[in-house]
């Protein structure tokens, strides 16, 4: 079988983890109106960890500009790319239409406050953040609503999230057969070989409890993935991080792993295990691509994805979406959550979201789509976590110099799509 997928400690609680499906009618403008408010300041936070990794201090908003520190946290982590996308940094008083964004930061740059409020809305919402990193949103005090403490979730990390069907073009028939067929393929070379490649992993972490104090952390990982194939039939995944298996994690922390497994998803070993629909066509990060959606099927046994707890297994489904390169048929991105909370452990939210991109390895002269940054956000017994991964410095380890190896597809181009 295929086992050893995205595992999550935490605390006393093991999570191991995998992907699936999601429905419904898009968003109203409102709510879009909102999303996007959160992701700016998302970026900007982003931005301004970043900043004070590379100078010692945060930066100023014509800093942020001036160094070019947006654009490269955005293109660190491409579930940025449509915030920044969506500014006018040449407008230092109104970079963002609609909004009014304020960033003040100390005269030792040890601290820095960031505001984005709506402009002529008598009710309207807020974000903000500051160095400790969670972005809090609310409402003016006379309002109904009163300011939300915590970490606020993107629109794509709440819960059914997945219901809302993003924007596809449907006017191009989907091959889905081939689509599966040849993405299960990509994946199925992958596993045959690969035996492990290394990367530098940076990890943010925050976490908040129940009105509690935020804290924030950011550890940078000598990362390494290992693919073990047993027989054509039996793969998994092992992750290492700086020598520990992620799971070494003191009581109440937060440990994850599985990054790399997720694509296996459509491994021919699992693909039959999951109800899927090809959805349509769209563009990720300019690339096109078919939109599938995926939920565990309940006719079939789950060995993918569970949580343990006090070497208590509970077996969970996942549902959530790929984005399947038309080209090559790579996966390009990967998003996923539960498709139940799982109340016995007090567990109310996993999602997760993962963006590959192709890695070229002169050396052996092939280009192999890999996880690039993966956003992880979970609701546990009345706390909240957002972890953020980057993976950089990738090292690729062949499998045994007299093993064959299948060399993977390089150069296709990317078939366009009508709009």
């Amino acid at each position: 079988m295929l086992r050893g997928v995205a595992t999550v400690a935490l605390g006393p609680v093991v999570v191991v983890a995998i992907g699936i499906l999601a429905f419904s009618q898009p968003k109203s403008e409102p709510d879009n109106d909102h999303s996007q408010a959160v992701s700016v300041v998302r970026l900007f936070r982003a931005a301004e960890i970043d900043y004070f990794h590379a100078h010692g201090r945060y930066a100023s908003f014509p800093e942020l500009v001036k160094s070019k520190q947006l654009s490269q946290t955005a293109m660190q982590a491409p579930e940025n790319l449509p915030a920044y996308q969506s500014l006018h940094l040449e407008s230092e008083a109104d970079p963002i239409a609609a909004y009014i964004l304020g960033l003040a930061v100390t005269p030792d740059g040890a601290s820095y406050k960031l505001s984005l409020t709506q402009k002529a809305v008598k009710c309207g919402f807020g974000v903000f953040t500051d160095e400790r990193g969670i972005v809090y949103e609310g409402k003016a005090v006379d309002c109904s609503t009163a300011e939300v403490a915590g970490i606020a979730l993107p629109s794509w990390a709440e819960p059914d999230a997945t219901e809302a069907i993003p924007p596809v073009h449907s006017d191009v028939p989907c091959p889905f057969a081939q689509v599966l067929q040849e993405a299960s393929s990509r994946v199925r070379e992958l596993s045959d070989n690969l035996q492990q490649f290394s990367a530098k992993e940076r990890i943010d972490h925050i976490e908040a409890g129940k009105g509690g104090k935020p804290h924030t952390t950011t550890t940078v990982f000598d990362y390494v993935a290992a693919i073990h194939q047993e027989d054509p039939d039996h793969t998994y995944v092992e992750e290492y991080r700086s020598g520990a298996d992620g799971l070494e994690t003191p009581p109440g922390q937060l440990a994850d792993t599985g990054t790399a497994a997720f694509a296996l998803i459509f491994h021919p070993r699992h693909v039959d295990e999951f109800a899927m629909e090809c959805e349509g066509s769209t563009t990720v990060n300019g690339l096109p691509v078919w939109q599938v959606s995926f939920a565990q099927r309940p006719d079939r046994i789950n060995d993918f994805h569970a949580f343990r707890v006090n070497k208590v297994t509970y077996r969970v489904k996942l549902k959530g979406r790929a984005w399947i390169a038309s080209g090559n048929y790579e996966v390009v991105r990967l998003e996923t959550e539960l498709m139940e909370p799982v109340k016995q452990i007090g567990l109310q939210m996993e999602h997760m979201v993962i963006n590959y991109a192709p890695v070229d390895f002169q050396k052996h002269k092939v280009q192999l789509w890999l996880p690039q940054s993966a956003a992880l956000y979970v609701d546990y017994r009345e706390h909240r976590y957002e972890r953020r991964h980057n993976f950089s410095d990738f090292q690729l380890f062949w499998v045994e110099a007299e093993q064959k190896v299948k060399e993977p597809r390089v150069g296709q181009s990317f078939a366009p799509q009508k709009e």
